[in-house]
Parts: structure tokens; sequence; C-alpha cells
């Protein structure tokens, strides 16, 4: 059963009776996040604000220049992703829950730039296969277009993997065509990247899923060997992004948290399933 609990600044999803993920959603930070995402044995898959990057926040939304603006860095001048509206919904019987969440993207000076809605549906999954969706739909606001300018500064979503999971301390990054970490992944089109590693005792990983019927599908991917990895749909591109009145950009992933590697973690099958529901 999949329950959404209601806390002070934050939502935690409950999967038989486990904290699975908590959706952080403080008014004084730059953007709310989804932190922490924890594995079978408890602790978390991901990281947030880690030293060397402070505004990594787990699992986030965020873009370095929206006509010309700055979402992505937390400083005087960096604009901020304000939640304007959540609802939570639920099947009966509790097989799915989702969060859907609308949200202003407000620059330093007080200007409305973007809109976004964001869901993210959770499934009653036991906790060594466990996935969620995401979805973002970004609406520009008024009669003009928002432009989403080239940047490695981008991810919709970015993930900053737990500090063990990472190559610098012995974790993988793996994509479908068995391209292996930042050197064999960076900017290459997949339709999906795996991080895995040791996470206590616990062997495990997660991987990210392009979704078959995004735009340039399957998208080019950030990745570092140090932690962050992101589907970059467009960032890598000469041209920017417009996303015009009336016609939002609409992307999906699914995020799957499994034990073992990629191979032994089934991963390649689960975006089979994935990309086969259409």
């Amino acid at each position: 059963m999949v329950e959404i609990l209601e806390l002070p600044e934050q939502y935690v999803v409950r999967i038989g009776g486990q904290e699975f993920v908590k959706y952080q959603v403080s008014a004084g930070a730059f953007r709310p996040y989804l932190y922490p995402m924890r594995a079978a044995n408890g602790l978390s898959l991901i990281a947030d604000a880690p030293t060397d990057h402070r505004h990594h926040h787990g699992i986030w939304i965020g873009h370095g220049s929206i006509n010309e603006s700055d979402f992505w860095l937390e400083r005087h001048n960096s604009g901020r992703i304000v939640q304007k509206s959540l609802t939570i919904t639920a099947t009966e019987g509790g097989d799915t829950a989702s969060l859907s969440t609308e949200n202003q993207w407000i620059d330093a000076a007080g200007d409305l730039h973007l809109r976004d809605v964001r869901t993210f549906t959770f499934y009653d999954t036991p906790a060594d296969r466990r996935w969620f969706d995401i979805e973002i739909a970004l609406h520009c606001v008024g009669t003009e277009p928002a432009v989403l300018h080239p940047t490695n500064e981008a991810g919709m979503p970015y993930i900053r993997a737990a500090s063990s999971l990472t190559v610098r301390n012995g974790g993988r990054l793996v994509n479908a065509e068995g391209k292996m970490n930042e050197r064999g992944t960076y900017r290459q089109r997949s339709a999906w990247m795996d991080c895995s590693g040791r996470l206590g005792r616990l062997d495990c990983g997660f991987a990210v899923f392009d979704h078959p019927k995004n735009p340039d599908h399957p998208t080019r991917w950030f990745t570092r060997d140090y932690g962050p990895f992101s589907p970059n749909y467009g960032f890598f591109d000469e041209d920017p992004i417009d996303i015009q009145p009336g016609n939002p950009l609409v992307l999906k992933y699914r995020i799957y948290v499994h034990n073992g590697d990629a191979e032994t973690g089934g991963v390649a099958q689960a975006y089979a399933e994935y990309s086969n529901q259409g």
C-alpha cells in the first residue's frame, strides 16, 4: 500500500509501511526536491547538499539560463522555484498514489519566467525493485515564449547519487549500450542510465528511464564520476529551447530502484516493460 503523509515542510511517501522518499518543500529553500530515496536497507541512494556542490539536492528540477535568469545556483542573484499548490491522489486500495504540484519560477527581481506542473506517481512495489514516475510540464507565462538556453547546468530531473555509489568511490555508471562511467556515457544518447555500488552492506542502485515519447529520444546524458547525472534533453544543443504559449514542454521519466547492479537488478527488462506501456 502506498501512503503519502503530510508533515511540516515535507511529504513522506511510505510503501508497505516503510518510508521510501520525502518531498521537501521548505519555504526558505530555493526549490522543492526529493530527499532521501531509500534502498531496501533503509539507507539513502541520493545525497543532499554535499560539500562540493551545496546546491545539489537529491532529485530536483532546475535550469541555469531561462530568459538569461539563473534557476540553478543558490546565490543572491539566483531565482527561486516556489510551490503554489500540491494535490495528493490515491487509487482505491493504495496500489498507487501521486503528488502533483504547481510551481512558479521567480527571478531575484521578483519577475515570473516560467510555470511548471510536476507529478510524481508511486507504485506498491517491493523494496528490492521499486519505481516511481515523474512527469514535468513546463509552461511559459504571458504571451512571450520562455527561452531555455543551452547549458550543462540544467536537469529535469537532476540527480545527485550518494557518495558511496559514485564512480570515484567504487560505484559504476552504465547505460543501455553498456558504456560505463563519465568517460563512456557523457553526452551519449541512451534510453537509460544506471548508477550502482555498495551502500552500507548492500549492493544496490537506481536507474533513470527516458520515456520513448519524450522529444529527441533517446536523450543525451550529463554524467560525472563524482556523483551527479541527468537526462539532458536539448541542453547540449547550440540552439535554445523556446516554450511557446499554449504549447508546454512535457518530459516523462521513471526512477527504478533495485538491489544488485544493473544486470542483476533487471534494469534492461524493467525499461522494456516501461517503454511498452505507451
